[in-house]
């Protein structure tokens, strides 16, 4: 922990005394020449636009001829090149994307301040200084796309971007499906606000929170190439958020999608294979109204954006019958019949409500912040063979949100520091359908087992894995940077620590779930089979104390070739803390001591590329370069996380079961005799 100490003292140094290095969100750069082709040195470039809350920001050209804008907003800009004696030269209507450097070269000629040069053109496609491979959705792309309007969802249109279950017309925008790319897992991806880190702690990090889709004026793809200001190589995805402006503006975003709008692929001979019923899209729809502008007009801005949307979807093998086993078969038994069973719909929607403020501080300091609350529900989580009254899940969501500060400052045309806190906040709560008893020991308790029918692979009653089930995963982050910007060298340091916990807890009815056999046709009835009893109740915790990293990246550019170098140092611990979880049914109370370092580790992550301007037109780049990256850091990570140290993990084991008393109640507890009195469990 000393060295963890002193490296991050010598980064602070760095951050604060030296000059820094690399991209912050865009860019425009190139190099300034009089008429004849020689250089020239101390042009002032300035570039405008109302994206800017401070309207302009300019540098001056070093010894080179060279110069480099950064930390530019996704918009259209004019850009002035001025020196005095040379007749000015403006670039007007430059559209500028998210995460890209725009080459933009000026000619100056010999002339007086009276005399402008205004040139138009195609704004420039290709970045030709950075190794970067990366694909920018705008506002309007965003919004013409027949989408779920999720970061996954429309991620799936980027060469390169695979999903794990494609989003057709926002059929997943509830249930997310996952981005992986060029062999690294969904685990590995990053999802930045605004260049802060907002990634989930959930699991192995696969799972990410969900967006309002209004908040984005652009999102950022990024698959290959990607700078040692972050740590994984999977999908590096920013969102580059709306501000307002020095103009009331609004949107009202509506879509709807009607079940009868779906073909129907569920031919007789599924039936006739036994397939019940098929899945299918009841309704989706989505609201998504927005609303910026100025509180104080070149000071302060608001944005703010209220969105509802809902995935209605039948589930294949579901039955909306009273639970019992006799009417799941007759469910089954009416396939291939006019008139089957009615069936179960996983109902699902989400509100998010979202505000941002930016605020500019004075001509060099400017600060912003977002608070977006996500409140999710799900009425009914099915899997095929669950009874939608009885074997149902709820889902809630009680607290769900992600947070982001940000302060920049541009201390001089050529010194950029940027600072930011941002945070990922879940707490799911899983459970059965009102009515089931939650009361442990009581009769109704015990009576309220899963019950699960082996041959027709169905389920009444919830299962006990998601009787009472939370799962409370929270990430903070901080971040810090400094930038050094000549024109032909750039460099940037910076730090970046993450940390938070993972909390469980498991519950349910009897602490078992009843399994039977031979319900179905043509299997002789045996009964009751056997309990799969559990390890229940169960709270448990895992800590990510901290994942540390810092690194420099150095950026240089000779004539048309450009230089891209990094290195990135990385330290993580994580832990279980000291827990206890009472006495069950089937366990005793357990206690467990605290179980450090599960890992305590560093890895360094060198980054190198090359970018050469083929024809020095800003036009033609050939890149290369040769990355490493760590893995993600979670405290469930497959392959070094607390969580597969933690002695409180959920278990179950098959025992066997004879119902006695043909009560269909399966009774017995730890250290009983089996097939005496209140004994029926082989325990």
């Amino acid at each position: 922990m000393r060295k963890i100490v002193a490296c991050a003292v010598m980064a602070l140094a760095y951050v604060v005394l030296l000059p820094g290095t690399a991209r912050a969100q865009s860019s425009i750069g190139g190099i300034v020449k009089d008429t004849s082709g020689a250089v020239l040195p101390g042009v002032t470039v300035e570039a405008a636009s109302d994206v800017l809350i401070e309207k302009t920001r300019s540098v001056v050209s070093d010894g080179s001829g060279q110069y480099k804008i950064v930390d530019l907003r996704p918009g259209v800009y004019v850009v002035t090149f001025t020196l005095t004696g040379f007749a000015p030269v403006k670039r007007e209507g430059l559209e500028l994307p998210a995460d890209f450097t725009a080459t933009i070269n000026a000619d100056l000629k010999v002339g007086s301040l009276e005399e402008t040069v205004i040139v138009s053109g195609q704004s420039p496609m290709v970045d030709v200084q950075t190794t970067v491979h990366t694909q920018v959705l705008n506002r309007d792309t965003l919004d013409s796309l027949p989408s779920g309007r999720t970061i996954q969802g429309v991620g799936q249109l980027v060469v390169g971007v695979a999903l794990s279950i494609p989003d057709v017309g926002g059929s997943r925008a509830m249930q997310q499906t996952y981005m992986a790319t060029h062999g690294m897992t969904a685990s590995n991806n990053t999802v930045l606000v605004d260049g802060l880190m907002v990634n989930g702690l959930q699991t192995d990090g696969a799972v990410q929170s969900y967006f309002n889709d209004a908040m984005s004026q652009e999102v950022s793809y990024q698959t290959s190439g990607i700078g040692a200001d972050t740590s994984a190589g999977g999908v590096r995805l920013n969102m580059i958020p709306r501000e307002g402006g020095n103009k009331f503006t609004g949107a009202l975003f509506t879509s709807l999608r009607d079940g009868a709008w779906q073909s129907d692929n569920f031919s007789q001979d599924l039936k006739d294979r036994g397939l019940p019923n098929a899945s299918l899209i009841d309704q989706i729809y989505d609201v998504n109204l927005s609303q910026g502008g100025p509180i104080k007009k070149d000071r302060l801005w608001f944005f703010t954006t209220l969105r509802k949307w809902s995935v209605n979807a039948p589930i294949a093998g579901t039955f909306v019958t009273d639970g019992s086993g006799s009417a799941i078969a007759n469910c089954l038994a009416a396939v291939k019949t006019s008139s089957p069973c009615p069936q179960g719909i996983d109902d699902q929607k989400i509100k998010s409500g979202l505000v941002r403020l930016t605020y500019q501080a004075s001509p060099r300091n400017k600060f912003a912040a977002y608070f977006d609350e996500i409140d999710k529900f799900r009425g009914h989580a099915m899997f095929a063979g669950d009874d939608y009254n009885t074997a149902s899940v709820v889902w809630n969501s009680p607290a769900y949100h992600t947070a982001a500060a940000k302060w920049t400052s541009t201390v001089s045309n050529r010194l950029l520091l940027e600072a930011g806190y941002s945070n990922n906040t879940e707490d799911y709560t899983n459970e059965s359908q009102p009515g089931i008893s939650k009361v442990r020991g009581s009769a109704a308790w015990y009576g309220g087992a899963a019950r699960r029918d082996l041959d027709l692979v169905s389920t009444s009653v919830q299962p006990l894995i998601s009787n009472i089930n939370t799962t409370s995963p929270l990430r903070y982050n901080v971040q810090t940077s400094a930038s050094y910007i000549t024109g032909s060298h750039n460099m940037k340091v910076g730090l970046q620590r993450t940390w938070g916990h993972f909390g469980h807890t498991y519950d349910g009815n009897a602490d078992l779930d009843q399994q039977y056999r031979g319900q179905a046709a043509g299997i002789p009835f045996t009964g009751p089979q056997s309990v799969v009893v559990y390890n229940t109740p169960i709270a448990s915790l895992e800590a990510l104390s901290y994942d540390f990293g810092i690194y420099g990246q150095d950026q240089w550019t000779y004539k048309r070739l450009t230089v891209n170098a990094g290195l990135r140092w990385e330290w993580v611990n994580a832990k279980v803390p000291a827990q206890v979880s009472p006495a069950g049914r089937f366990v005793p109370e357990r206690t467990f001591a605290e179980t450090p370092n599960v890992p305590n580790q560093s890895d360094p992550a060198p980054r190198f590329g090359l970018a050469y301007d083929l024809f020095g037109t800003g036009k033609t780049a050939i890149k290369f370069s040769l990355n490493r990256y760590n893995a993600s850091r979670t405290t469930g990570d497959q392959y070094s996380g607390a969580q597969r140290y933690n002695p409180l993990a959920r278990s179950s084991a098959t025992l066997a079961w004879s119902d006695l008393n043909g009560d269909d109640i399966a009774q017995g507890e730890l250290g009983c005799a089996y097939l005496t009195a209140g004994c029926e469990i082989k325990v």
